[in-house]
């Protein structure tokens, strides 16, 4: 696999995460963004959840 490959595919986990964890982080405490939008933090989460899904798939494709 290129090195290129495999750090896009890792910030992209990385990036995923972050957002993932802001979003469960605001649901629970309210912090981040104040607790605005619950449906707006269930819908990042769920999608952060499907890029890492996404970039897994693709390190095992790699292989």
């Amino acid at each position: 696999m290129s090195a290129g490959i495999r750090r896009l595919l890792t910030a992209s986990a990385i990036a995923a995460g972050v957002v993932g964890g802001m979003a469960l982080l605001d649901m629970i405490t309210g912090f981040p963004f104040a607790g605005f939008s619950t449906t707006m933090d269930i819908m990042f989460l769920i999608s952060s959840l499907l890029v890492i899904y996404m970039v897994r798939q693709c390190f095992q494709e790699l292989r």
